[in-house]
């Protein structure tokens, strides 16, 4: 092989070299401008059906525990829009009382699949001389980190507060899934992600609850499903079309400071899809 030979060869080496290096920069540029996957969007839509500050408004209407889950799962009410086994149906939410003495509180969760839990949020109450302050927290693992709703109840302005620190039995959801009060039947229908928002302010607008990236109380009582998380567990298993085809649309991170005035926090309807089985009283059970 004479050098001009190999000169020529050297370069179609280094030029073939250079070429494939490009091709693994653009291939890798490519993957990481990606959107979310779909099992990680997927969370965030999902808790997008139950608004925050509306709930939190909501306990103020209640005259105790049981009272409370009856208004989260009254169609009428219409606050609750979480469909976690998107089959088209709002899920039952499920309400368990917790704590004791000065700081009380109240664990919801639903059940996706018979036996598989998932706690959606929390809302802990404590006690302070004529008042108590109120703070629900969407559960990390659906709403992500530092989603607070929270506010201020006087002791004789809401039933709930004089009935939560009295001395009487735990109230624990008597309900489970497949089994359900008359009132919720076998759930309805969800409404589409527009409706529900529009709904969600317009019933919060005016109110006193607040939103923020911190919790305003800083050592609540400890739910005991703080580590229920099915609604994970199945969105990356098997996430659904609907769920997929959501995935490929951008999404922005939320703000994390702290408004000076009610906003909402969740709800998020999605295409309805078929499919049953539903989630749910004083011990047990939720759709």
């Amino acid at each position: 092989m004479n050098l001009l030979t190999k000169i020529g060869v050297g370069i179609l080496a280094v030029v073939i070299a250079f070429s494939m290096m490009s091709q693994c920069g653009r291939k890798s540029a490519t993957q990481s401008s990606q959107p979310p996957r779909a099992t990680e969007v997927v969370l965030k839509e999902l808790s997008k059906g139950l608004n925050l500050d509306a709930v939190t408004e909501l306990a103020k209407k209640a005259k105790d525990a049981a009272d409370f889950e009856r208004l989260l799962n009254s169609q009428a009410e219409a606050v609750n829009n979480i469909d976690l086994n998107d089959d088209g149906k709002v899920d039952y939410i499920k309400v368990t009382e917790y704590g004791s003495g000065e700081r009380r509180g109240f664990s919801l969760t639903t059940e996706i699949e018979a036996g598989k839990t998932q706690e959606i949020a929390t809302i802990d109450f404590r006690k302070e001389a004529a008042n108590a302050t109120v703070q629900t927290t969407g559960n990390p693992s659906l709403y992500g980190p530092g989603q607070y709703s929270h506010s201020s109840f006087g002791l004789t302005d809401a039933l709930l507060i004089g009935w939560l620190f009295s001395n009487r039995q735990s109230y624990s959801s008597p309900y489970g899934y497949g089994n359900y009060p008359s009132s919720y039947g076998s759930g309805w229908n969800r409404q589409d992600a527009g409706s529900y928002a529009g709904s969600m302010n317009t019933r919060t607008a005016g109110s006193t609850v607040r939103s923020s990236s911190t919790p305003v109380i800083s050592n609540p009582a400890t739910s005991p499903n703080a580590e229920a998380t099915a609604a994970r567990a199945r969105a990356i298993s098997s996430p659904t079309q609907s769920q997929r085809s959501f995935a490929r649309t951008p999404t922005t991170s939320p703000s994390s400071t702290s408004t000076s005035r009610p906003s909402s926090s969740g709800g998020f309807g999605r295409a309805s899809s078929s499919g049953s089985s539903r989630s749910g009283g004083f011990s047990g059970g939720g759709k």
